[in-house]
């Protein structure tokens, strides 16, 4: 119970007795007053009625002796008046047993009052003349008692709910800076930064509440610094200093890790060769000013696509990893590239080479290797043709359906419900599951259609979001028929930039508020890729936990957790994969899950292929994982 409660409750218990007491006091000192009013009131109507009586009675006049009963009888509230005249052995006698109630029947039955009644010989002088005997009625005191204490009870319920009041206010008022500082600790638990606690008046929390603002400044300075640490590392590994691009290295990991992925697309090499020519012309320095212009030219280039790599891979030579797969379509962004670079040369020079675009298209299957030995004998023959040529090589088989097919196929697969789901586990290294990921494939024909090979077709014809809702309504329906469940669906970047998509999924997750509990959305790295997005807002308000998929594609990204605190992370596979090599250094991977759980996320690794790797991942700071160790399972 919180403090506030128990000071409140205990405040409440002291007002309740206060007033409790004191109208029992009131209460029994009330009853006795009528209780003595009632026995005096009876004792002076005997007198009075004695004396009125004592005339008749020694006239033997009965007929007036009972007509002044009569008034006396009906003038007041009494049960029995009784006149027993001796003298003529006769009785004069009135009752009234049944004295209308006016208060409840429970209230008379608590016997407050006991019967009083008085009875005197009447005399004249030493003769006796007749005996009265009166007795009161208790309901009139009942009535009196009841009507006094009930409006005392009234007005002191009355003050109580205004004390009750005051005092919620008061205490809220004075307890505000406890009820922040532990609003405070509380975000801190979860590695959440906030705003600081302004300094309350009482002396007592004053320091405290300092106390817990410097606590949280240097937390999240320390924070900070970490993020910054591990940026240094991986741009140390990864990243081109001058051109502002990754490296080798970095292109590399990324084509592996697309590859593992079954992605499909191309690698463009991009040769600049006036990079020569600027820096024998005009030195040094402004070469290095060519080499950023072409990269954030080649980078406006990729930006059209959701997902991208780009890379200074030599001193003359630049890396595109696109999923793009039409041969029409690369030809025509390789020409596009030529052009962008000649653009930047000020004074052409007709004959001049400028660039030449080398492009590998690749398939499911592909080898890294294979890749860029292709892509590279891609580029050699450029170089031998004319100024700005583009030479477009595939990789493996070629695509089994054209553009506008695919489109015709996912379309039918959503209205015919031809779409098949499959998931894999993700679990911790105790073996508890966290949750399910779920897959998508299309069959049609007796031919199966993997996700890898159609999703690119729904980013490119803007299906996202129809897509991604169809399958949040098929895995909302499987959460609801199983309760033990959990599952986790992939957005797509359009859905994810889509504000539409967001409200109605919102009025989805509230129509299936149970089964939403049980759903995990899986976000790409590149959405936050370039800043804060309009999605980010719909988040943090969803009955539902989200993760980042792909995590450490991109650059500068780790600065931003803090700020999008999702659920967990998938780490990018280029990360793990080469775990068990001999000259593996574990120090980035490390740091960087330092950094997610630091803001409170679960790290999960991916593509974990066998217990080998496992267990080398078990040892680091890795806190579940998923892969081929984990067998795909169907839930159609």
């Amino acid at each position: 119970m919180t403090l506030y409660r128990q000071l409140l409750i205990t405040i409440l218990l002291l007002f309740a007795v206060l007033f409790i007491t004191a109208y029992l006091a009131l209460f029994k000192s009330t009853r006795d007053y009528l209780a003595e009013q009632q026995y005096t009131n009876v004792v002076n109507t005997a007198t009075s009625l004695g004396l009125a009586l004592t005339p008749y009675l020694e006239t033997s006049d009965k007929v007036g002796a009972e007509s002044v009963i009569n008034a006396v009888f009906d003038g007041g509230f009494y049960r029995t008046v009784r006149l027993d005249l001796l003298a003529a052995d006769d009785r004069i006698l009135r009752e009234n047993l049944n004295y209308p109630l006016r208060v409840p029947a429970w209230f008379v039955g608590l016997d407050l009052f006991k019967s009083v009644s008085y009875e005197t010989v009447l005399t004249s002088g030493w003769l006796q003349l007749g005996k009265l005997y009166i007795e009161g009625h208790p309901n009139q005191a009942y009535y009196e008692l009841w009507k006094g204490m009930s409006r005392l009870a009234s007005w002191f319920l009355f003050f109580f709910v205004i004390a009750w009041i005051s005092l919620i206010v008061a205490l809220r008022y004075l307890l505000k800076p406890l009820f922040m500082i532990r609003h405070q600790a509380k975000e801190i638990e979860l590695h959440h930064f906030g705003k600081k606690i302004p300094l309350p008046a009482t002396r007592e929390l004053r320091d405290v509440v300092s106390a817990i603002n410097n606590m949280s400044e240097k937390l999240e300075f320390q924070f900070d610094e970490q993020a910054r640490e591990v940026e240094r590392l991986r741009q140390k590994a990864f990243f081109d200093e001058t051109s502002g691009l990754g490296n080798r290295s970095y292109f590399v990991s990324q084509a592996s890790s697309w590859l593992a992925d079954g992605t499909q697309g191309a690698v463009i090499l991009v040769s600049a060769v006036l990079l020569d020519k600027v820096y024998q012309d005009e030195g040094f320095a402004a070469r290095d000013h060519m080499v950023r212009t072409i990269a954030d030219n080649l980078r406006k280039v990729c930006s059209r696509y959701h997902e991208f790599a780009l890379s200074r891979i030599s001193a003359n030579e630049y890396a595109l990893l696109i999923p793009e797969n039409d041969t029409d379509k690369l030809t025509m962004l390789g020409h596009e590239i030529n052009r962008v670079i000649a653009e930047l040369v000020v004074n052409p020079v007709e004959g001049d080479d400028f660039s030449v675009v080398g492009i590998s298209v690749f398939h499911k299957g592909a080898s890294v290797s294979n890749l860029l030995a292709s892509a590279d004998n891609a580029l050699n023959k450029a170089r031998m043709e004319d100024l700005g040529a583009v030479v477009v090589e595939q990789q493996g088989p070629s695509a089994r359906l054209g553009r506008l097919a695919w489109k015709k196929l996912i379309a039918e697969a959503i209205h015919h419900e031809q779409l098949l789901f499959s998931s894999q586990n993700v679990q911790t290294f105790n073996g508890s599951s966290y949750h399910r990921e779920l897959f998508t494939a299309i069959k049609k024909d007796d031919v199966l259609f993997n996700a890898s090979e159609f999703m690119s077709v729904v980013e490119r014809f803007n299906m996202g979001a129809e897509f991604d809702g169809y399958i949040i309504d098929k895995a909302l329906d499987k959460l609801e028929a199983d309760t033990s469940l959990k599952l986790a669906v992939n957005l797509t970047q359009q859905s994810c930039h889509n504000d539409t998509f967001w409200n109605q999924l919102s009025l989805t997750l509230t129509q299936h508020r149970l089964a939403a509990e049980r759903l995990f959305l899986e976000i790409p790295e590149s959405v936050f890729a370039h800043g804060k997005v309009p999605m980010e807002q719909y988040l943090g308000s969803l009955n539902v936990k989200w993760g980042i998929d792909h995590f450490g594609r991109h650059f500068d990204i780790l600065g931003h957790l803090a700020r999008l605190r999702p659920a967990y992370v998938k780490v990018d596979h280029a990360y793990t994969n080469q775990i068990l090599d001999a000259d593996y250094d574990d120090a980035f991977l490390a740091a960087v899950c330092r950094v997610a759980h630091n803001i409170g996320a679960t790290v999960i690794a991916t593509r974990v292929e066998n217990m080998e790797q496992r267990d080398s991942l078990s040892r680091l700071h890795i806190d579940a994982y998923q892969g081929f160790v984990s067998p795909i399972e169907s839930l159609d």
